[in-house]
């Protein structure tokens, strides 16, 4: 069966944005002040159903394996990753453009003497210390669901 003519034009013009974007922004800037009030709100709703997953998922004893362990593992790790987002929201408020050599560049700086504030602003720029292995915990525990229903389904 022959393709309709249109399907072709639509995969070129799919190709064509993906591979020539404009800008390709990997953070969103919000206005102030209700962009960030959102977003905080986001970081602390978004937690606290990590964390009620956690604890949902260890009161359950029906709910106890291996891929189970790995999700409440997720769950912390990430549940940690948004209290840490959170106060690093809060952290760059109290800081300046002054405050940094290159600011919003790959060489982004600190500038001295630091101060208890820039320490925890560049203690929570390390946050992907959290969420990588956050997300390795989650791929885990799905990868052993994903094998906990094959060998289910051989039986």
């Amino acid at each position: 069966m022959k393709r309709p003519p249109y399907r072709q034009h639509c995969w070129l013009l799919l190709w064509s944005i993906l591979c020539a974007p404009g800008s390709a922004w990997a953070l969103q800037p919000h206005s102030a002040p209700e962009g960030l009030y959102v977003h905080q709100m986001s970081h602390l709703l978004f937690m606290g159903a990590l964390i009620y997953l956690y604890w949902h998922t260890r009161r359950t004893p029906e709910l106890s394996g291996r891929g189970w362990r790995y999700l409440q593992t997720f769950c912390l790790l990430f549940a940690g990753w948004n209290l840490l987002a959170l106060v690093g929201h809060e952290a760059i408020k109290f800081l300046s453009p002054g405050d940094f050599i290159a600011k919003s560049s790959w060489n982004e700086q600190i500038v001295g003497p630091i101060s208890p504030i820039k320490m925890v602003y560049f203690i929570t720029k390390m946050d992907h210390l959290l969420y990588v292995p956050a997300l390795v915990a989650l791929v885990v525990g799905l990868r052993s669901f994903s094998q906990e229903v094959l060998r289910e389904k051989e039986q």
